[in-house]
């Protein structure tokens, strides 16, 4: 466990909105980072994707716990010349936007690194910065859809629906961080600033690469290669069983009472059960339903069957398992009320690291890098920074 922040003095400007450049300069604060998060007038559009509480989502806490805010009004000239001032010998860089965009901005990376020549600048897109889809709108959904995720998702009646989460924002995020560590150890080598390019297409195909490869090996076969594992409904919810290995079946039949099925030629060998999965599958959802889940867990892990209730996020921070290892730490958030979040594996929990109002930081940050109170009245005065008390 990492005791202490190892990225202590690593100055972050994250231009960037959303969930996945924000929680991948999020992972930089909750090690140590200074991150500023610079922030258009209204806010991240983050702030409004779910419920908003004083002007915090949980997705934006999630993601941005431990920043300074300063909000800018990009448009305007001087609000940039205020980000090249803050960007000057930064050690990361980060933006979000389409292709092109932060050039018109004058924040792109030959810009910034006119700045500071080591700098890491990290640009997250949608489909990338090049190619015939990279001026796309994209979303989680979207990718979820375009790279085939949502088809491994599919409902009952056969519908492709979406993971319920920023599942591709939370991969491209990760894979972002993974990056700049190998990035970060490589400047200390003397391999100097380089430009870090990531896109949602890109790092969900690899968090898929799994899937992709079986897509290819495994064409028409089906999907649940060990019937009937799987999701069933009790008399009062739900349940979900494995099965690994051939054994694993036996101790499934003995745990529910049918070890008429280890004989039956239908069921003898996995190669059949498959043939015969739809069957099988009928036969336990019947069978599923006519006790409770704590009735059938018991039994299950009686005969050590792999299987777990299915819980909902509630039922399981209530879990005591989940209280004896204290995997979640409280942060109890100004104006907006206290919510429970993971702690990082590896990390020392750390409650002072808070999600930032809009702008919150503004006043201290241009304080710290050298501009007068005279000035901080005239870019008030222009909109050009904002929500500001003089």
């Amino acid at each position: 466990m990492l005791n202490g922040k190892p990225y202590k003095g690593l100055t972050v400007i994250d231009a960037s909105q959303g969930f996945a450049a924000p929680y991948c300069a999020g992972l930089l604060a909750l090690y140590g980072a200074d991150v500023i998060k610079i922030e258009p007038p209204e806010g991240d559009w983050a702030r409004n994707i779910g419920k908003n509480v004083a002007g915090q989502t949980a997705l934006h806490i999630v993601g941005n716990r431990g920043k300074r805010s300063i909000s800018l009004d990009l448009k305007q000239p001087v609000a940039r010349q205020i980000v090249h001032s803050l960007a000057k010998d930064c050690d990361v860089f980060l933006e979000s936007f389409r292709p092109g965009v932060a050039a018109r901005l004058d924040i792109s990376y030959d810009k910034i690194r006119t700045l500071s020549p080591d700098v890491l600048y990290v640009s997250v897109s949608g489909f990338g910065q090049d190619g015939p889809y990279a001026n796309r709108p994209a979303t989680d959904s979207i990718l979820q859809a375009f790279t085939g995720f949502m088809t491994l998702n599919k409902r009952p009646d056969g519908t492709p629906q979406r993971v319920g989460m920023l599942a591709v924002d939370t991969a491209a995020a990760l894979h972002a961080f993974q990056a700049l560590q190998a990035a970060l150890y490589a400047r200390r080598s003397g391999d100097g600033g380089r430009w870090l390019q990531f896109d949602l297409m890109r790092t969900t195909s690899s968090f898929l690469a799994q899937k992709i490869a079986e897509a290819q090996m495994e064409a028409g076969q089906d999907q649940i290669l060990h019937p009937p594992a799987g999701a069933y409904e009790t008399s009062n919810g739900w349940v979900v069983f494995s099965i690994v290995k051939e054994e694993h079946f036996a101790r499934l039949c003995r745990a529910v009472g049918k070890t008429e099925l280890l004989n039956d030629p239908r069921f003898v060998s996995a190669e059949v059960r498959r043939k015969n999965g739809e069957q099988l599958r009928t036969m336990f959802a019947n069978l599923m339903k006519t006790r409770t889940t704590d009735d059938w867990i018991e039994r299950l892990h009686a005969n050590e069957v792999l299987s777990n209730p299915i819980n909902t996020v509630a039922d399981w921070l209530e879990d005591a398992h989940v209280k004896a290892t204290e995997t979640v730490g409280l942060v109890a958030q100004p104006d907006s009320g206290s919510v429970e979040v993971p702690i990082i594996p590896g990390t020392v929990f750390d409650p002072e690291l808070l999600a930032p109002a809009i702008g919150g930081h503004g006043r201290e940050i241009l304080k710290e890098f050298g501009f007068t109170d005279a000035e901080l009245g005239e870019f008030v005065a222009a909109g050009v920074v904002n929500r500001v008390k003089l």
